[in-house]
């Protein structure tokens, strides 16, 4: 399946942000960057009207089935990354294990449950910055930044630029296994040096994936 870099133009994005900001009683705006079928974010969006959820994914197949689930649900097929153009992008068998980053196939033979883990093709994808995806929006404010991006999550903090000021708190998912499974992703060391030089605080951590990956969640220091 193949995609025009140009389906989702800045243009449109700004209308759409015009458009959201007309809204009355909104509650807070959250970010869903690789949002995959919604499985942390959609449920919260339905049952709060008042918040905004900008769900990110670049995967066309699971981006059409979050479409027009809630009206306060906004879906936007593209990729968060360090440059806005396009770029090459992992549809892999288990498609929320897709990635901009090829996987390590050396890890493959390392990592318990991932052995079936293989691409089943790669598309064009575009891609943008999330600092330009906030401006275009006219995001002032995000509470609440969900990462999920297979090996690609510093890469999208970094890409906020002076805007991660502007946002509170931030989940994200990093690797601890000793072989990196995408070439390219970040020791857990690298995304904590940055976001505590960047003000943040971590507040939870949570082992998944036979404790290969972890879920950290951090707070802005003076949030704490």
């Amino acid at each position: 399946m193949s995609f025009d870099p140009f389906y989702f133009p800045g243009r449109v994005l700004r209308k759409l942000g015009t458009s959201l900001l007309e809204w009355r009683g909104t509650r807070g705006t959250w970010i869903d960057i690789g949002a995959h079928y919604g499985e942390l974010t959609l449920g919260t969006a339905r049952r709060n009207p008042g918040l905004r959820v900008f769900a990110i994914e670049p995967n066309l197949r699971a981006a059409t089935k979050l479409i027009g689930n809630t009206p306060n649900y906004i879906v936007i097929p593209v990729a968060i990354s360090e440059k806005d153009g396009c770029a090459e992008f992992h549809v892999n068998a288990s498609d929320m294990s897709s990635s901009l980053l090829p996987i390590n196939e050396q890890a493959k033979h390392s990592w318990v449950g991932m052995e079936e883990v293989n691409v089943a093709s790669t598309t064009t994808v575009p891609t943008m910055r999330l600092d330009t995806l906030m401006n275009l929006l006219q995001i002032q404010k995000v509470d609440f930044l969900k990462i999920d991006t297979q090996g690609k999550d510093l890469v999208v903090l970094k890409s906020a630029g002076s805007r991660l000021q502007d946002i509170t708190k931030i989940q994200l998912e990093v690797e601890v296994a000793s072989v990196p499974f995408y070439v390219g992703s970040p020791r857990k060391e690298e995304v904590l040096q940055f976001l505590d030089a960047a003000g943040f605080a971590l507040i939870a951590s949570e082992k998944q994936t036979h404790g290969q990956e972890e879920n950290l969640t951090f707070m802005r220091k003076r949030e704490v």
